[in-house]
């Protein structure tokens, strides 16, 4: 009897577990791959963007 009641318990937290876990990983996936292709579409911008020249001169090396 205690078997079945353990494993019942094993069914039902597996029916829980599984589906919360595909939905958790799923939408881990979707933001990380929306965050690169906003990092992508920003090097893109800052490639294209020619530097305008600067009013200071550039820093002199540390010796």
């Amino acid at each position: 009897m205690a078997f079945l009641i353990v494993m019942a318990m094993g069914v039902a937290m597996a029916l829980i577990y599984v589906p919360l876990r595909l939905y958790l990983t799923l939408t881990a996936r979707g933001r990380r791959l929306r965050l690169l292709q906003r990092i992508r579409l920003l090097r893109q911008e800052l490639a294209t963007v020619t530097p305008s020249p600067s009013p200071h001169p550039p820093a002199a090396p540390d010796r």
